[in-house]
């Protein structure tokens, strides 16, 4: 039933970048801990990357962590996080996966339906697919592909540290996705959801 459902949302998916001009970007993530999920979206400036807006809720969890289906567990928390915004960024940043997916449908993916804001998603580890590791440089990636589809890129963004995988969520194209991490990386993870998980974890504490 659940991989029903993903597969007829992953037709509601658009790949045409929605994205104009960039002024601000979000990032979500979710921390954990006993029965209770902590979720922070932070929104930062594009050009300078200062911290705008933060919020950060705590919910109890109500989906248990089930491999494929990580939408059904951190969609609802952070819908509800981003529902709390007066004024929502220009793209978010996810920290999960887009359509590199097996069945397409991946947090990022849910978000950007459900909020009709481009979306990107951006993991540390890779879920499948197969790549070339890309050069030690800032900015070298390599295309991900499954069943003979590019499904992402796997993107150094940052010299000489492990690269990150990057997916299309909704309304943003994969070209426009590296461009948007690439400008908000000083370091391994973008600016948004490495800030985003900080606060996340301190509120747990």
């Amino acid at each position: 039933m659940l991989d029903c459902l993903q597969t007829y949302l992953a037709r509601k998916v658009e790949f045409k970048d929605k994205l104009r001009v960039i002024n601000s970007v979000g990032g979500c993530d979710v921390y954990y801990h006993n029965d209770y999920a902590y979720c922070c979206v932070c929104i930062l400036s594009f050009r300078k990357l200062y911290l705008i807006k933060k919020i950060i809720i705590k919910v109890k969890i109500s989906f248990p962590y089930l491999t494929g289906y990580f939408c059904f567990r951190e969609g609802p928390p952070i819908l509800k996080a981003i529902s709390k915004l007066t004024e929502k960024p220009d793209c978010f940043l996810i920290d999960g996966n887009g359509i590199l997916h097996p069945r397409g449908m991946g947090l990022a993916n849910f978000i950007g339906i459900f909020t009709k804001s481009p979306t990107i998603g951006c993991a540390k580890s890779l879920l499948l697919g197969h790549y070339k590791e890309p050069d030690s440089f800032k900015g070298s990636s390599s295309c991900i592909r499954y069943k003979k589809r590019t499904i992402g890129l796997a993107l150094r963004t940052k010299d000489n540290v492990k690269e990150v995988f990057i997916s299309v969520g909704w309304g943003i194209s994969l070209t426009k996705a590296k461009e948007v991490v690439l400008k908000t990386s000083r370091y391994r993870i973008p600016e948004p959801l490495r800030l985003a998980h900080y606060f996340a974890k301190t509120l747990k504490k």
